[in-house]
């Protein structure tokens, strides 16, 4: 009987362990005090590689991203450096100038984009995914606290999803560098070479 008991309770013991379940990764301190970080970050630039693919055709082009606050430019070269399309958005609105050196000026930037170009590039979203900041959309993190993957919706309604490939750490904060960015009858792929976080004034 004595050596009964505190084998039952070792028992017992062990199948209260067994019970307890193992939490998926969510949001964690880490990824809140990540996420802070990237909210923080309104000055970068980039510059990379963007594949615009759909079952007609497919595109390949170099980005030049400038991001200062509310405020970018754009500028999307053939490999030859032609530019295809530069885009500069202030708070005066959106200038646009088309491959032919001819100037358009909106409000919209997105459908801007798209009547002149075909382009169909979600800006005003992506001015945040882009950095991994899934903001205004659902989202799933990995086990470092990254951002894998989010579905969320443009300023004209319509539904994205961006698939984060791979990261990088710029000064001491983890960016993305490969990511596909999808909708129904779209993929745009991005990879980024290179990021840039400092303020540089909008030319």
């Amino acid at each position: 009987m004595k050596i009964f008991f505190p084998c039952l309770l070792f028992i017992l013991m062990l199948a209260g362990c067994a019970q307890i379940p193992t939490p998926p990764p969510t949001e964690t301190a880490d990824w809140a005090a990540h996420q802070q970080q990237i909210n923080e970050l309104t000055d970068w630039s980039l510059r990379g590689k963007v594949a615009i693919i759909t079952a007609e055709n497919r595109h390949s082009l170099n980005i030049y991203w400038q991001q200062n606050g509310e405020n970018f430019h754009i500028t999307l070269t053939s490999f030859l450096g032609t530019t295809i399309l530069d885009v500069k958005k202030t708070a005066l609105g959106t200038r646009i100038i088309d491959d032919q050196g001819k100037i358009y000026f909106g409000k919209n930037t997105q459908t801007l984009m798209t009547q002149l170009s075909g382009i169909e590039l979600p800006v005003e979203v992506l001015q945040q995914w882009i950095k991994g900041n899934p903001s205004g959309a659902v989202f799933q993190l990995n086990e470092n606290n990254q951002l894998v993957s989010l579905t969320g919706q443009d300023n004209k309604n319509d539904n994205w999803s961006v698939d984060y490939q791979d990261y990088k750490t710029v000064q001491k904060t983890s960016l993305p560098h490969k990511l596909d960015l999808s909708r129904q009858d779209l993929l745009i792929k991005f990879a980024i070479r290179k990021w840039l976080l400092e303020k540089t004034e909008i030319f």
